[in-house]
């Protein structure tokens, strides 16, 4: 078997200068920040389409023209696989009848799916993200069967309700469920924050492949870390606060660069997420938050280094 690593799309996180340090670690595929087709289409969003090799693009929303009108416009821009939201347990995107709200109504799924696999490409792959129900685990093996029968290359399902958001644990007995059931590839998703607990996971459902989010943030190592105990047995890499340090160094040099140097307070986040665990730095972490320089705040990682 071949286990497949797909990073998550996550909004306000998964830019461009975070998808081009995750490709270092090699993940199978990545996908760009969740794209709202209404902003799209009055070309809003810019930045997340800014696109690297593998990129994958998920789209949100419910009107079906519109759906279709992005999916080829996205399409056109050389993208090999549109994933469908399906999963999205924010409220904003919720009350609007996009995301997981849409696990409440199956034929919806089925009725813009269909909308989207008639105006692209036969080679262009279409799959969608789900979580295991709305306010109980429900529908999700119905809606798996309808991906099935589209023809979706996969459907990626996150094992909590739209309810839980990230509360409780991630029940992956019905990511195990669908994949006893369908023949598409299914890719499990849901608190995986190491790799031995992301070997079991795989070896405890057979997934076809796993998606990271959460896992990540400030440990792009961990998808490294899973695909040497899954293919070797054992982890070869070791991360060590210097290794922190210096891909957060990395991380700003990267992101200045990418943003022309205009400075975005977003970068703090990318920072602190790399060196939350070290100890004794406390000082340099409040200095980090409150500073409005790039270089300012390479100095501060140097200190520490």
């Amino acid at each position: 078997m071949k286990l497949k690593i797909y990073t998550a799309p996550m909004a306000g996180v998964t830019d461009y200068t975070f998808r081009k340090i995750i490709e270092d670690f090699k993940p199978d595929f990545t996908f760009t920040e969740m794209v709202s087709v209404d902003k799209l289409l009055y070309k809003e969003v810019p930045k997340i389409l800014k696109l690297r090799e593998n990129n994958i693009v998920q789209i949100f929303g419910k009107d079906i023209y519109l759906m279709q009108k992005a999916a080829k416009y996205i399409e056109s821009m050389g993208v090999k696989e549109i994933n469908l939201n399906c999963g999205c347990p924010m409220k904003k995107i919720v009350n609007s009848g996009h995301g997981s709200a849409l696990i409440k109504d199956p034929r919806k799924i089925e009725e813009i799916l269909t909308a989207l696999r008639e105006v692209l490409d036969p080679k262009t792959a279409l799959s969608l993200k789900i979580r295991v129900g709305y306010d109980k685990p429900e529908n999700y093996l119905e809606i798996a069967k309808i991906a099935e029968k589209l023809k979706c290359s996969n459907i990626i399902i996150h094992g909590r309700t739209r309810e839980q958001k990230y509360s409780g644990e991630a029940d992956w007995k019905y990511i195990k469920e669908v994949k006893d059931n369908v023949n598409i590839k299914v890719i499990g998703n849901g608190d995986i924050f190491d790799a031995k607990n992301a070997i079991e996971k795989i070896r405890e459902t057979n997934v076809d492949g796993i998606m990271l989010a959460r896992g990540i943030l400030g440990n792009p190592w961990l998808i490294s870390q899973i695909k040497e105990l899954f293919e070797f047995g054992e982890i070869k890499t070791i991360v060590r606060d210097i290794d922190r340090i210096n891909m957060a160094i990395r991380h700003v040099k990267e992101y200045a660069i990418d943003n022309e140097n205009v400075f975005f307070p977003d970068i703090r986040k990318y920072i602190i997420w790399y060196i939350e665990n070290i100890k004794g730095i406390d000082e340099t972490k409040n200095l980090i938050n409150q500073s409005f320089e790039y270089d300012e705040i390479i100095e501060l990682l140097e200190k520490i280094r």
